[in-house]
């Protein structure tokens, strides 16, 4: 798979995977190294890609790229309270380093200076970037990027999309019944075909992992990965 792996022509076959981690552990390691929540899910994603990819031999040398969807909502002046108001930073995500310690501080950094680029952009002209392609032709492009295959020949520049959803700290219940588990799916696309989302619950993040099966057929062992990766960053943040 590698890097090259995520990068293909997708089908509507997908594969599917979940994990759940602690939220306090992921404080810990942000108050340890002064870092962002989102800085640490991305640390511990990467850690878990890192291992994935040793174990298949397919580790690249240079950093992965993800698509990290952001919210805009109180930066835009537009009036519609309801509707969706979110933008995307790319991510490098330090696959190729070996210290854990390391990578969170990287993506902290990065992260940081991410964010403050994103931020000198107007919120509303973030999201009407849209505007510049009419819907018929945009569809047109996209079919014909699937039907020629050329995911496999001019890959889309990132390789992933991680998300984190802050969610509700209390419990939910469902007509009397407490909802143990959350686990969203987000989109994969031509080019990226792995998505991993992370919303919150109730102090735990449940983490759902979809992916294109014909470029991905099994999620689990990436799956099994997060919570070792999350105990990487712990023991580095007591070090």
């Amino acid at each position: 798979m590698g890097v090259l792996g995520f990068a293909g022509t997708i089908t509507g076959h997908r594969s599917v995977a979940f994990a759940e981690v602690g939220l306090e552990e992921v404080k810990r390691v942000k108050n340890a190294f002064g870092v962002t929540v989102n800085d640490v899910v991305l640390a511990m994603c990467t850690g878990a890609l890192r291992s994935f990819l040793i174990e298949r031999d397919e580790l690249p040398d240079k950093p992965l790229l993800a698509t990290v969807p952001v919210s805009v909502r109180g930066r835009t002046e537009r009036k519609d309270l309801g509707a969706n108001k979110v933008s995307s930073i790319f991510a490098s995500l330090p696959t190729h380093l070996d210290d854990p310690a390391e990578r969170v501080r990287e993506l902290g950094n990065s992260n940081r200076k991410a964010k403050a680029h994103h931020e000198t952009v107007p919120a509303d002209l973030l999201q009407d970037w849209a505007q510049f392609a009419a819907p018929t032709t945009f569809g047109l492009a996209v079919r014909a990027y699937s039907g020629l295959r050329l995911a496999e020949k001019h890959p889309v520049v990132h390789n992933l999309v991680i998300s984190n959803v802050p969610g509700p700290p209390m419990p939910l219940y469902l007509l009397g019944a407490r909802i143990t588990g959350m686990y969203p799916l987000g989109p994969v696309f031509h080019g990226a075909g792995l998505n991993v989302t992370v919303v919150s619950l109730a102090g735990k993040l449940h983490v759902g992992l979809l992916g294109a099966r014909d470029l991905i057929d099994d999620l689990w062992p990436l799956a099994n990965a997060l919570r070792p990766a999350l105990a990487e960053l712990l023991d580095a943040a007591g070090a």
